[in-house]
Order: C-alpha cells, then structure tokens, then sequence
C-alpha cells in the first residue's frame, strides 16, 4: 500500500517590489523549504509568492487566498521562517487558534506552539523597533526643517534596518564570549562581570549589566531564527 504523502503551500513573502523582480531572498527561501519538504517526504501542491510588508496582514491577498486554500484543502501552509509569514502577534495567534489551519516553518522543524509564541513576541518587537527608530528620525529631520517625501522616509526605514543588522552582528561576536560563559552555568551578572573586566563594552560604550546581558541573548536567539532572508 502507497502512503499519501503530507500535502504543503509554501508562502514566500519579500517586502519590496525591487526584492520581487530581483529575486532577492525569494531563492534562499525556497531552498529552505524544499529542503524541509524532502526530509519529512512532503508534497507540494502550491507555491504562493507576494511582496507585501509583514506588519500589514490585510493587505496581503496572496497570503488571504493560501490560507483559504488550506482551510479548502487541509494542506499544511509552510514558511522559511515565522517573520516571512507575519510580523504581527496577533494575527499568529489567530492563526495558531485556528482549527482548520495548520502551519510550520522550515528552519524551525522541531518547534511547539510554545517556541512558537515566544518568536512571535520577538518577530513583534524587531517591527517596532524599526517602526520606533523610523518615527524618531523622521521627527527629527523635521526639527531641522528637513522636507521628505515617499522616497525619503523608505530611505530612513532602510537606514534604520541597517542599525539592527549591525547590533545583530556585533551581538553574535559577543555570543563567542558569552555561549561558553552560559554554558558552564555563569549567572547573568556573572557573564556582565566577566565580560567587564575583559574590557568589553556594549555597542553604545557602556558596561554591561545582567539587562543587556539579557538583551544581548535574546538578540541572539532572534538573530538565529527570525532574521529576514
């Protein structure tokens, strides 16, 4: 007897119009989960790609009709990582509520609805960071009586996404002095001593305290699993 294989819609989402044609992060993407779909023996009955912001579920129809077609089908909707899917909280809780809808994200194979959660609370706060750091600058060009139009505020947005991805880079050299330290059972503020009188600051020059020895390992953990392809 012939087993039936598990039927998936993959969902690959790029922000920008200019990603789209380009291609950029459309193919690492699919890699991934074709990958994933070869090692579980899953079947592909769907591919679905939309450019869209993930901060703005509504106005995604790719993403509406995938999720319809799972509810139709039963298929499981399969993304490369939780952020490719959305970048809002409660739209993945709504999701993860729903009964007819399943879903699963390929670099994170093992994960429950509990690891679940907690990306998602962490794919939410690096939106509102770049949406806080955004508001901040465009606050400020206006006190110098800087006029910006469309162009001029994407210009900022990508700036400030620039800012993340080098205290994303900075914390993973610091994680080499900080995974040894966590794994021999240091405390947090035994990692800031440690890290202290190393001589080793944090990216604003300041010392470390057992809150930015936190944040720095969250950063981390978001940095290995929902960073944007």
């Amino acid at each position: 007897m012939v087993l039936q294989k598990n039927q998936f819609i993959s969902y690959r989402r790029v922000s920008t119009q200019s990603q789209g044609l380009s291609g950029l992060g459309l193919e690492g993407q699919k890699q991934s989960i074709d990958d994933y779909l070869t090692s579980i023996n899953g079947e592909l009955i769907k591919d679905v790609v939309e450019i869209g912001s993930g901060k703005d579920d509504s106005n995604r129809p790719e993403l509406q009709n995938t999720i319809q077609l799972a509810r139709k089908t039963g298929a499981t909707i399969v993304v490369s990582k939780l952020c490719r899917l959305s970048r809002d909280l409660e739209f993945i809780a709504r999701l993860m509520k729903d009964s007819r809808v399943k879903f699963r994200i390929s670099t994170m194979r093992d994960a429950d609805e509990f690891s679940i959660s907690i990306w998602a609370c962490m794919v939410q706060r690096e939106r509102q960071e770049i949406s806080i750091r955004t508001k901040d600058a465009l606050r400020a060009a206006k006190r110098r009586g800087i006029k910006l139009g469309i162009a001029g505020k994407e210009n900022i947005k990508k700036c400030n996404i620039a800012k993340i991805q080098v205290a994303n880079r900075f914390a993973i050299k610091v994680n080499n002095i900080i995974q040894p330290l966590r794994e021999s059972g240091y405390t947090l503020q035994g990692i800031a001593n440690v890290l202290n009188s190393s001589g080793v600051k944090t990216p604003r020059g300041c010392s470390y305290t057992t809150t930015s020895v936190r944040n720095c390992i969250k950063r981390i953990d978001m940095v290995h699993q929902t960073k944007v392809s």
